[in-house]
């Protein structure tokens, strides 16, 4: 156990902290106040910039920065509804909607970012992108990473996009890739109802199109291969990432979950004929 981790499970304890929001032994997270505590990681100098960024940007829904000491991290908390209860939410058509103006707002936002310090990332990649349509992404877009405020009307309830450990260099089709993944879902029974809680088999396609819509990208063959190329990027770094030592993605591998994302390539690859029909929304450089 990480120096870190034993100092949280001591002020849990002693009742210092105001609520466990992960209680992972390789990363435990916590809210005291208004404060949410990470552990401290090479990289985290390189997020707490980008948020600094954000907010000077205008992007709200990113949490604000608390700054980087000793073995911790800090950032604003966001209230609402987040985790595996937030992944029940994006069932709705307006749900989905939602994500991709978000989406859309962080990478115009995000695109103009140039920092004085090359910022770098998780992954070992450095700087903001060298090549055309190449930004800084979020890279875990997932439904557990959004906060949902349900009593704002609908088309405003979407408050927060938190967890940014996995902001890598990219473009906008690696983060809308992923998400989609997520969201369409491209994955099996064993998640869309599992996990997102949905009755019947959804209409992934229609989805998609939603998607798209909202974003400003168009429903096609390019964007059916980066779902699967973000699909295919996820089991390649959770192999890599368990190599290199990493607790969590060992625990993932062990727990049966690189073969669950195989599967989900596998899905796709051959499905992806139903998903792929050219839309009439205006391209993004991507």
């Amino acid at each position: 156990m990480s120096p870190y981790a034993a100092a949280v499970l001591e002020a849990v304890s002693e009742g210092v902290v105001d609520e466990i929001l992960q209680s992972r032994a390789d990363r435990p997270v916590v809210r005291h106040g208004d404060q949410v505590r990470h552990p401290r990681h090479p990289w985290s100098e390189s997020v707490q910039e980008l948020l600094a960024y954000l907010a000077e940007a205008g992007f709200a829904e990113s949490p604000r920065p608390g700054g980087v000491s000793g073995d911790h991290d800090d950032v604003g908390y966001i209230e609402g509804i987040s985790g595996d209860e937030a992944c029940t939410v994006v069932q709705s058509d307006a749900a989905v909607a939602e994500v991709a103006q978000l989406l859309r707002r962080y990478h115009d936002a995000v695109e103009g970012w140039q920092p004085e310090t090359e910022p770098v990332w998780f992954d070992g990649r450095r700087g903001t992108g060298s090549r055309p349509g190449e930004l800084v992404c979020h890279g875990d877009p997932g439904p557990w990473n959004l906060v949902w405020d349900l009593v704002r009307p609908p088309g405003e309830q979407l408050v927060g996009l938190i967890d940014w450990e996995y902001a890598s260099v990219g473009t906008r089709l690696t983060d809308i890739g992923y998400a989609l993944h997520y969201l369409a879902p491209l994955r099996d029974r064993s998640y869309w109802h599992g996990v997102l809680g949905m009755a019947r088999k959804p209409r992934r396609r229609h989805r998609m199109a939603v998607f798209a819509e909202a974003y400003g990208v168009r429903l096609d063959e390019d964007l059916v291969d980066a779902v699967v190329a973000a699909q295919q990027a996820g089991v390649q770094l959770m192999i890599d990432l368990a190599a290199l030592g990493r607790p969590r993605q060992i625990q993932l591998i062990a727990e049966g979950e690189l073969e669950r994302e195989r599967r989900a390539v596998d899905w796709t690859e051959r499905h992806r004929h139903k998903f792929s029909r050219a839309g009439a929304t205006v391209p993004v450089d991507a």
